[in-house]
């Protein structure tokens, strides 16, 4: 066996906001290719291996208006589900203006705390710009676990960037996905997975792997 197969492989933690991912994603307008994004958090090219659980807030429930909403939504959860992430969803409440509110932050605090205890990985990775995140960041990192923020940089403010042990830039690799496209336009087609995109400063090796579907936009547009 060489020293290449028998290294340990670090063991991931990727807690991500979907909504937040999406905003970051728009931001720059592009849509998602959430098996690249997947790879990426996971650093699957240089060995990484663990969990990926994206926190969803669903439209509210038994409410008329929302409910063609509410199917979108649970198609593309249903998407996540067969494609290798775990899911957590909340429903969300009317806000009373046409719009819904469903936070998922204290979610993810919540389950963080319990994941890491369970699970014990190396290093825990938060897709979030939100700086309510920093205490739990420094409570996971006094226990011994590299704790990495994943957002676009400059979108990083000083209290999240002073309490991660790093912050990986998603910019790069958001910036290679296919253009935002209007909702009204269909899904997306067919498309080959987004080449890797080094977390740090490794260079880049192209994936030979088959084509992949990818949920239609309008069933990842949180709306």
């Amino acid at each position: 066996m060489s020293k290449e197969e028998s290294a340990p492989r670090e063991k991931i933690l990727a807690l991500v906001d979907e909504s937040n991912l999406l905003a970051a994603a728009r931001s720059l307008s592009r849509s998602l290719d959430w098996l690249s994004v997947k790879d990426f958090l996971l650093d699957e090219s240089n060995g990484g291996e663990g969990e990926v659980v994206v926190y969803v807030g669903l439209p509210p429930a038994f409410v008329a208006e929302f409910q063609e909403q509410r199917a979108r939504k649970l198609r593309f959860v249903h998407w996540l589900k067969t494609h290798g992430f775990l899911v957590v969803t909340k429903d969300g409440a009317p806000t009373g203006d046409g719009h819904y509110k469903a936070d998922v932050d204290l979610l993810m605090v919540v389950e963080a705390m319990e994941l890491v205890q369970r699970s014990r990985p190396e290093t825990v990775v938060l897709v979030t710009n939100d700086p309510d995140f920093a205490h739990l960041i420094v409570h996971l990192r006094r226990g011994g676990v590299r704790v990495e923020v994943a957002a676009i940089d400059s979108a990083v403010g000083g209290d999240l960037r002073g309490s991660a042990s790093n912050i990986l830039d998603l910019k790069p690799l958001l910036i290679r996905f296919e253009s935002l496209r209007s909702a009204t336009e269909g899904p997306p087609p067919f498309q080959a997975p987004t080449p890797p995109t080094p977390r740090h400063s490794e260079p880049s090796t192209n994936r030979s792997e088959g084509e992949v579907e990818t949920p239609p936009l309008s069933e990842q547009l949180s709306l």
